[in-house]
């Protein structure tokens, strides 16, 4: 009898263990491990693309507030002149791509539910646009936005 209670514990410690360590340890890797290995000053900007409207968001959007909240826009991001940017991009539901022409990066297909990083020092001040390239939906026009480089003394914008 003893044998079975033990046996028992043990299964409950398992499925607890599970419950609990399985969503921690997801917390920490996207937390705190993702973060640490960008070289240092990094500027980490998540965008996700939704073709619904046509907008590109920080905002996360996942499962059901995809269809509960309409996500904002998202403004003119500012950057500082040499600043190292890693963008970390998502398609909030289908394939998307993203570009920015004047660096001559992209176009890189975000696939619907993936996290797609790319990385790009801001060399230049001035505005660098970027849009999704692969037409996604009626309002794929819509689908861009800006960042607002802002020059380091004595240089010139592009």
């Amino acid at each position: 009898m003893t044998d079975m209670k033990w046996k028992e514990a043990s299964a409950v410690f398992a499925v607890v263990a599970v419950l609990f360590g399985l969503p921690l340890g997801l917390w920490y890797w996207r937390s705190v491990a993702v973060l640490h290995r960008y070289q240092p000053g990094s500027t980490i900007i998540n965008l996700t693309a939704v073709a619904d409207g046509g907008i590109w968001t920080q905002e996360e959007v996942v499962g059901l507030n995809y269809w509960r909240t309409t996500p904002t826009r998202t403004g003119d991001i500012p950057l500082t002149q040499g600043n190292h940017v890693v963008l970390r991009l998502r398609s909030a539901d289908l394939l998307h791509s993203f570009a920015i022409p004047i660096l001559r990066l992209g176009p890189v297909e975000v696939p619907a539910g993936h996290t797609v990083e790319m990385q790009f020092d801001a060399n230049r001040a001035g505005v660098l646009t970027f849009l999704c390239w692969q037409v996604c939906s009626p309002e794929h026009g819509n689908l861009r936005g800006r960042f607002l480089v802002k020059a380091a003394d004595g240089e010139t914008p592009w």
